[in-house]
């Protein structure tokens, strides 16, 4: 019974450890075709710094515009035709940050997957830390930076799956649609044909009676 409750203990501990590494969560927004969505985030403090990362999961050939304009107005980042980007932003004044994607490229609706992650403040007084807490402290930010990574791996291969899936669904619709095309064209050829040879025949049994 207790072996049976270690890989349950060991999900829940991953799960725990990976909820208090990060605190943020990916949302979806949809973009129809030529539209734009913006969002804003807060900045309050000039030490403060914020990781934005988005990836299309579907639509068309997954690729969009995504611009940041800072709360002085000015425009920090802008961006043409990308399926996916990562960006560090910081020391770019105290205020509201606009984040827009835009639909421009393609008629297909496109689903994007965006984060929105406060980075974390890294300044802190070693001086006044014990060499044990020094070692414990690398060991549980070495943990963290590791469980990001995975937690950013995971999060591409989900993205890949999903475009893969779109592409495969959109190649299925393309082909029934083909088949249907060919086959009204094959029976097109096929009445036309028909009609012809009627026709044919029909004028010289009358030219003959």
């Amino acid at each position: 019974m207790i072996f049976a409750l270690i890989p349950l203990l060991t999900v829940f501990f991953c799960s725990f450890c990976a909820a208090q590494s990060s605190n943020y969560a990916p949302f979806a927004i949809a973009l129809p075709a030529f539209s734009k969505e913006c969002l804003y985030h807060d900045l309050l403090d000039a030490n403060d710094a914020l990781v934005v990362s988005y990836q299309v999961l579907t639509g068309g050939n997954f690729e969009i515009d995504f611009d940041i304009t800072a709360p002085d107005g000015s425009t920090i980042v802008t961006e043409k035709q990308k399926k996916y980007s990562d960006f560090l932003l910081r020391s770019f004044g105290i205020g509201q940050y606009k984040f827009c994607f835009t639909n421009t490229h393609g008629t297909a609706l496109k689903k994007v997957e965006v984060t929105l992650e406060m980075a974390k403040n890294e300044m802190s007084d070693d001086q006044t830390e014990k060499p044990e807490d020094l070692i414990t402290n690398n060991a549980i930010e070495e943990i963290d930076r590791n469980l990001n990574k995975i937690t950013k791996m995971m999060n591409y291969l989900r993205a890949r799956e999903w475009r893969n899936m779109y592409t495969v669904q959109s190649t299925e619709s393309r082909i029934v649609w083909l088949s249907i095309l060919t086959m009204g064209i094959m029976a097109g050829i096929s009445i036309l044909q028909a009609t012809i040879v009627h026709f044919m025949f029909k004028d010289r049994q009358r030219n003959y009676v």
